[in-house]
């Protein structure tokens, strides 16, 4: 992770209660996104309708959920060490460990971020989607 990444997620895990949760929420939807070649603005407005479906009137969580998706985008694209397939394990491996996490992915939020997505981002999408349906499969029976 960055050095600015860091620092704020330090600062993040501090001052926000239940950050983990917020943080791994935003790795998922993070997922989706990144699976696009290319992410639009309409891409984040979803993001921020999902993130207020999730928070309510919260505006504080909702600006810090989308906030941290920016941020892991980011450095997604920018080639850094963060990819598409670090991530998927990144939450695998959170999965594992906390397996109340399996009730914090919701495949309808998820679907709203495959709508406007073209055929070919669709099916990448598609294999996250299943990949999450997968994970939900295994640890939900743990």
């Amino acid at each position: 992770m960055s050095y600015k990444l860091n620092f704020l997620s330090i600062f993040r895990e501090l001052f926000v209660p239940h950050y983990r949760s917020l943080e791994f929420r935003a790795k998922i939807l993070t997922a989706m996104l990144i699976a696009k070649k290319s992410i639009s603005d309409s891409d984040y407005y979803e993001v921020e309708d999902i993130a207020k479906d999730i928070y309510g009137n919260d505006e504080k969580r909702i600006h810090i959920l989308v906030q941290t998706i920016k941020e892991y985008v980011d450095k997604a694209t920018q080639g850094s060490k963060l990819n598409l397939d670090i991530l998927l394990k990144d939450i695998d491996y959170e999965l594992k460990s906390i397996k109340r996490y399996v009730k914090k992915i919701d495949f309808e939020h998820l679907r709203r971020l495959m709508i406007n997505s073209d055929e070919t981002d669709a099916v990448f999408q598609q294999q996250v989607y299943e990949f999450f349906l997968n994970e939900v499969r295994i640890y939900s029976h743990n």
